[in-house]
């Protein structure tokens, strides 16, 4: 998995390259590139008494993004998007968790607060998609076997963010709320999980074509 993220950091950086000396006025297209961090905000990674929350199994996950953000009237946007992201495991109570991989593919709608003229635009923002999530496994006193399989799960969130633009380059942050359905059970029941919310927080630059 860490080779598909250095391939898309790859993609991402000629992308970028490629689109930061194209500039016009009335840019009705972007390409928005970005990185992320991920804390999780509530779910329990199995299903019985004593189970690890996700926050137990795993570390705060870390991605990259890339989107292309399509002017569909004044102050509204389509976007389409794919990222990549990890989360190292843990160990919980002589359980290793191996990482835990996740690829989201989404759409969503950007809409600008104001309509006044200025480099500052806040914005709301809403997605909906699919997310990949890799197997993983634990181990257990030299033992391993597969705790999730591989499988594609519902996502949605909904965020604010505020760009800052100059020119034919933006910058901007980002705050979301997360909504990501179950991982597939391998060892039910006891490794049924819940949903997960999370709370992405991303930075990152929009190139204007």
């Amino acid at each position: 998995m860490k080779n598909k993220c250095r391939i898309l950091l790859l993609v991402l950086i000629c992308m970028g390259m490629a689109g930061s000396g194209v500039y016009a006025g009335d840019s009705c297209f972007s390409l928005r590139l970005s990185g992320q961090a991920v804390p999780r905000l509530s779910g329990d990674a199995g299903d019985g008494d004593n189970v690890p929350s996700y926050d137990d199994a795993f570390d705060v996950g870390l991605g990259l993004n890339v989107e292309g953000a399509w002017q569909l009237s004044r102050g509204v946007s389509l976007l389409v998007g794919i990222g990549c992201e990890s989360q190292s495991g843990k160990t919980y109570k002589g359980i290793s968790f191996d990482d835990r991989e996740i690829i989201p593919v989404y759409i969503g709608g950007k809409y600008q607060l104001t309509g006044v003229k200025s480099p500052w635009t806040p914005y709301l923002r809403a997605d909906v998609g699919m997310a990949h999530l890799d197997a993983v496994d634990i181990s257990y006193l030299g033992t391993s076997t597969q705790y999730w399989g591989s499988s594609w799960e519902p996502m949605l969130d909904v965020g604010a963010g505020v760009e800052y633009r100059n020119g034919s380059l933006g910058f901007f942050m980002e705050i979301k709320a997360r909504f990501m359905d179950s991982p597939e059970s391998s060892l039910r029941p006891f490794s049924d999980a819940d949903a997960a919310w999370s709370l992405p927080l991303t930075v990152g630059v929009s190139f204007y074509l």
